[in-house]
Order: C-alpha cells, then structure tokens, then sequence
C-alpha cells in the first residue's frame, strides 16, 4: 500500500451478483477509475466522474500499475465498456476514461458506504459548493491550504499539483509525454507535503541546467534524481526568508557582512554542500 493511499466512497450496490459477472476480475480497474475521478460532468442526465482531469493514460501505464500483461488490461476495458460501468475516449497519446456515476463526489443527503462511519465527516469544498469529500477525523483538514510547510490531504489537490509537476519535469526533459507510475507516485508523495510548486519547479531546472552526464547517453532518466534537490531548495528558501526577516537595514561597508549575514551565508553554503 502506498504512504499516500486514502479512503474514497464505494456503494454496496456494486456487491449484487449482477456486477460480479459483469465486472469479475475487472474490479481493480473499475475501483482505479472511481478513486483517481477528479471531477465530475453531467452528460445528457447521467454524471461521468472524469479520471485524472481527462489526463490520456496508455495501457502501458495501467499494464504496470496493476502488474499485468497489457492483453489483461484490454479485457478489462472491454468488460467495463460492454457493461457500461465507465468509457473511454481514444486520444493520440491514450486513453481519457470516464467513469459512470462514479458518485465519489457524494450530498450530505446521502449515506456513506465506509465500513466505519464513525470515524468519518463530510467537509465542504472551499468554493461554498454542495460537492464534498468524505475525510477521516484524524486526518488533518485541507481547508487552509498554504504554501508554507502545511500538508495537503486533499487526493484532488494532489492530483492537481502532481500533474503541474509532471508536466513542467517532461517539458525540461524535453522527450516523452507521460512518466512512469513509479515517477508520478514520488511526485504525489512530494507535493504532499505541501512543498510550493514553484520551489519544485526551480529545483527541476536547476537538476537538469546542472546535470553533467558522463557520457554521450547519459541523462537523469527518473525524477526521483530531482527529489533531494526539491527538499534542499525548499530549505534554503526558508533561511532566506529568515535572512530577509533577522538582517537590520543598516548601511554596511562593501565587501563586508554583519554576523548574522556571515552566519546566514554560511548556513546556505553548507545546506548547498549536503
């Protein structure tokens, strides 16, 4: 189970013996495609909750995820098309599902399917909609999310920021369209934890504008390569900001630095150094 799993609404519905011989091993797919819904849109009187904001996903990527063989995959498709549980549009560089009244967005009319709903609340969106997420009580609340070191437990807003990094990293790797599963879970895990986008991005750049491959095909080939530089950025950013905040304004002779300036710059050379 990956660190960054979450809980999500499933209708005991789907346990009548008619979806069992309709979706079979499928399940898994199926269950994917309802927990990655970022939004949902209403077509002709029927909600299609909208898998990865539309993002194309190739069956390479979910042969990997899931640990199959890309044939399993098709069949999965197949059975789930056939059944009318979600459908796919065939875009150039994949797949872009929809899945059929995926109600992971649920009203507070209706009743939660978790197993244990004592130990769950709704919690509205911040836009005052009547669209809400089911969220644990001990799980920190996303509702004042900050750049400022606060966690984001969102699962949307984690998608969010994940896709603008993966599409700011595949730009300045100037190649590809899509990253590994591998590759988009570390960056999930890191903008979990509420590290700022553009701190990321400016560590991106900085890896490859820095990177001295040692020979002719050489190159940062996983982004998991940009990760300790991500961290490193993150904290220098924060000693500049107590630089800015600790350092009076007073007149100081040219070449010449206060204590706390010589403190403060030896501190990022050493954070530049590890």
């Amino acid at each position: 189970m990956h660190d960054n799993s979450y809980p999500f609404p499933v209708y005991s519905g789907l346990f009548e013996p008619r979806h069992y011989k309709h979706i079979n091993a499928a399940i898994w797919l199926f269950l994917w495609c309802v927990s990655s819904t970022t939004k949902e849109v209403n077509s002709d009187g029927i909600n299609w909750g909208v898998v990865l904001g539309g993002k194309p996903i190739q069956i390479q990527e979910l042969s990997e995820r899931f640990g199959v063989s890309r044939s399993t995959v098709k069949r999965w498709i197949e059975a789930l098309e056939e059944h009318e549980y979600i459908k796919t549009t065939r875009a150039p560089y994949g797949l872009i599902f929809q899945v059929k009244n995926s109600k992971k967005f649920t009203s507070k009319n209706e009743p939660s399917l978790l197993i244990d709903s004592s130990n769950v609340n709704y919690q509205t969106n911040t836009d005052g909609s009547k669209v809400i997420h089911l969220v644990s009580k001990n799980e920190p609340s996303n509702k004042d999310i900050t750049e400022d070191n606060v966690v984001v437990v969102d699962p949307d807003e984690i998608m969010s920021r994940a896709m603008e990094v993966e599409k700011h990293y595949i730009a300045r790797r100037g190649k590809g369209l899509f990253l590994s599963p591998t590759d988009f879970d570390e960056i999930k895990k890191l903008v979990a934890t509420g590290i700022p986008l553009e701190i990321v991005f400016k560590a991106i750049d900085l890896s490859f504008a820095e990177y001295k491959p040692k020979y002719k095909s050489d190159q940062i080939r996983s982004f998991s390569y940009c990760v300790p530089r991500c961290y490193s950025e993150w904290e220098r950013s924060k000693v500049d900001k107590s630089i800015t905040g600790a350092v009076p304004h007073v007149p100081v002779a040219l070449g010449t630095h206060t204590n706390k300036q010589q403190q403060a710059f030896n501190l990022l050379d050493q954070i530049a150094e590890e």
